[in-house]
């Protein structure tokens, strides 16, 4: 395992990068990237703004090198975009909900595409083994979650739904910072 690059907010040096990590548990040669790679993509993700030029500085290496490295990612689909992190909750107040929701079998694509479409419905996924989807959203207020569950009970082919309310967040969706 190669020693661990860090960055700081102020002077790149104490960020631990989440994607070392998460990768140093898989064997480098079946990972479809090199290590400089991988550093580069860890200071995309903590900040997509840096520029080629402050990566490059940070590695030791060309800009120009950091540039066709990034264009190769981006071609191979392993970086698919850059993105700007909002912490939705310093500005709305947002309740997070989890909903498990129960569904005939021969419904639940169906089922599983309208929910997908709702603005508060931040990700969606089918459970394995089972007819259930799961679902995170985010909603203004306790009103708008129940105008959600009240359309949701009213659709064809949901059997039922657990809505779970999330009090406290001890790890934070980068995303929407709750």
């Amino acid at each position: 395992m190669t020693e661990e690059k860090n960055i700081d907010k102020n002077d790149g040096k104490n960020y631990e990068c989440d994607l070392s990590i998460r990768w140093s548990k898989i064997d480098a040669s079946i990972l479809p990237f090199d290590e400089l790679d991988k550093e580069i993509m860890c200071f995309l993700r903590y900040n997509a703004r840096m520029s080629n030029a402050e990566i490059a500085k940070m590695l030791n290496t060309s800009e120009a090198t950091v540039r066709r490295r990034i264009n190769e990612l981006v071609r191979k689909k392993i970086i698919t975009g850059f993105s700007a992190l909002v912490d939705l909750h310093s500005i709305e107040n947002s309740i997070k909900v989890c909903i498990r929701i129960d569904t005939e079998a021969e419904k639940l694509d169906e089922i599983a595409e309208d929910i997908a479409n709702e603005p508060d419905v931040l990700s969606l996924y089918r459970r394995r083994g089972q007819n259930q989807l799961l679902l995170q959203g985010l909603f203004l207020n306790l009103e708008a979650i129940q105008e959600f569950e009240d359309k949701l009970a009213t659709k064809p082919g949901v059997i039922k739904y657990d809505t779970m309310i999330v009090s406290k967040a001890f790890k934070k969706d980068p995303w929407v910072g709750i």
